[in-house]
C-alpha cells in the first residue's frame, strides 16, 4: 500500500487547518454564548473530541487501507455510500465558501482595508491551484513543519502577555454559569470534529498504522483543546468578555497591546500571517476532499477534470452566500456550527456504531 501521508502528519495537519478558528472564531463564540466564564468551554470539548478520536481509529483498525467511502460501501451498500459522500459533498463545499469569505474579510480588517476582497480571492485560487498540481503529500509536509515554529511563537507570545493578564476578569466563575459554558463549548466541538479528516484519507496511511502514530494523532488533540484553552483565557484575561463578544477579530486586537519586552511590537501581523496560512491550508485540504468526493461519487478516475469548472462555482458561491463579516457571523453561529456536528459527529458515530454490531463478520473480511 502506497503511504503518500502517515497519521502522524494528518495530526499535524488537523492542529494546522484549527489554527485560524481557534485565534478567530472561538474565543468571540464562547464569549457570546456564556459571557466572563466562557473560557472553561474549551475544557468541556475534551471529551466529545476524545471519543470522535477514538471512534475513528477503532473504524480505522477495523477496515485497515479502506477510506470513508470504501468503509461505508462495506457497512451500507454502494448505493447509501454514495449518498452520504454526496452530502459530504455539499457540506465540504460551504466550508470552502466560508472559509474563502473569512480568508478575505480577516486581511481586509488587519492589513488592507481598502482593497477589494475579490483581489485575495483570486490570489488564493491561483495558490490553492499550484498546491493542487504539487499533492496532497506536499501540503501535508508543509503543515508538518510549519506547526513547530508557529507554536514556539504562540509560547513567546504568551509569555510576554502574562504581566497584562487580569484575573479580575477571569474570577471569580459562579457555578450558575456551568450549564451555559457547557452548552458553549459546541463551537469548539465544531472545530475539534476536524479530526474526521482523518477517514478521508485513510487509505493514504498504508495496512499498518504503529503504535506511535496513533499516539501522535491523541496529542494532536490534546494540544488542540489546550491551545484553545490557552488562546480564549489570554483574550479574555486582557481585554474581558463583553470586548471579546462584541469584536469581530478579539484574539488580534488583544495582541496589538503586546510587545516582546518592550523591543518586538506588531505580533498582530503575525496573528494574520498564521490565519492567513491556516485558512489556505484548509481549503487546499477542503479542494482535495471535493475531488476524491466527485471521484467516488462518479467513478473518476482523476478528479482534476473537474477542477477548473469547480473553482469557477465556489467563486460565484463566495457571494451568493456571505459577503460581510456581518453575514459571516451569521452564518457560521446558525448553520455551520451546528451541520458541523451532525457530519463530524453524528455520522462518524453510526459507523463505529455498525462497525459493533457487524465486528465478526467484519473480520472474516479482514
Amino acid at each position: 500500500m502506497n503511504r503518500e501521508v502517515t497519521l502522524r502528519q494528518t495530526a499535524f495537519m488537523y492542529l494546522f487547518i484549527s489554527l485560524s478558528p481557534i485565534l478567530r472564531q472561538i474565543p468571540n463564540a464562547v464569549a457570546s454564548e456564556a459571557g466572563r466564564s466562557g473560557y472553561l468551554s474549551p475544557l468541556w470539548s475534551l471529551v466529545p473530541i476524545f471519543l470522535l478520536t477514538a471512534i475513528l481509529i477503532a473504524v480505522i483498525k477495523t477496515f485497515p487501507g479502506l477510506n470513508i467511502y470504501e468503509i461505508m460501501v462495506q457497512l451500507i451498500g454502494k448505493f447509501f455510500a454514495k449518498l452520504i459522500i454526496f452530502l459530504y459533498l455539499l457540506w465540504i463545499l460551504l466550508s470552502i465558501v466560508s472559509k474563502i469569505n473569512i480568508y478575505a474579510l480577516t486581511i481586509q480588517f488587519t492589513l488592507m482595508p481598502q482593497t477589494r476582497s475579490n483581489y485575495f480571492m483570486i490570489i488564493l485560487i491561483l495558490l490553492v491551484y499550484f498546491a493542487l498540481n504539487r499533492g496532497a503529500k506536499t501540503v501535508f509536509r508543509f503543515s508538518e513543519f510549519t506547526l513547530g515554529p508557529i507554536l514556539f511563537l504562540f509560547a513567546v507570545l504568551f509569555l510576554c502577555a502574562l504581566t497584562r493578564l487580569r484575573t479580575d476578569y477571569l474570577l471569580p466563575v459562579s457555578t450558575i454559569n456551568i450549564p451555559s459554558t457547557i452548552f458553549a463549548s459546541k463551537d469548539v466541538i465544531a472545530v475539534g470534529g476536524n479530526i474526521i479528516v482523518i477517514l478521508f484519507f485513510a487509505d493514504k496511511f498504508g495496512i499498518t498504522i504503529t503504535k506511535s502514530q496513533i499516539r501522535k494523532l491523541w496529542g494532536g488533540v490534546l494540544v488542540f483543546v489546550i491551545l484553545s484553552f490557552v488562546i480564549t483565557i489570554f483574550t479574555f484575561g486582557i481585554t474581558g468578555a463583553d470586548f471579546t463578544a462584541s469584536a469581530s477579530f478579539p484574539f488580534y486586537m488583544t495582541v496589538k497591546s503586546i510587545s516582546f519586552f518592550n523591543i518586538f511590537e506588531r505580533f498582530e501581523v503575525l496573528v494574520t500571517l498564521f490565519c492567513v496560512l491556516s485558512d489556505f491550508i484548509a481549503i487546499c485540504i477542503m479542494a482535495f476532499l471535493v475531488l476524491r468526493c466527485f471521484e467516488w461519487i462518479f467513478n473518476l478516475k482523476q478528479g482534476k477534470i473537474i477542477a477548473v469548472p469547480l473553482t469557477v462555482l465556489i467563486f460565484y458561491l463566495t457571494y451568493y452566500i456571505s459577503s460581510t463579516q456581518f453575514e459571516f457571523n451569521f452564518l457560521y453561529r446558525t448553520i455551520i456550527v451546528n451541520v458541523n456536528l451532525i457530519f463530524q459527529y453524528v455520522i462518524p458515530a453510526l459507523l463505529g456504531f455498525l462497525c459493533l454490531i457487524k465486528r465478526k463478520k467484519i473480520q472474516k473480511q479482514f
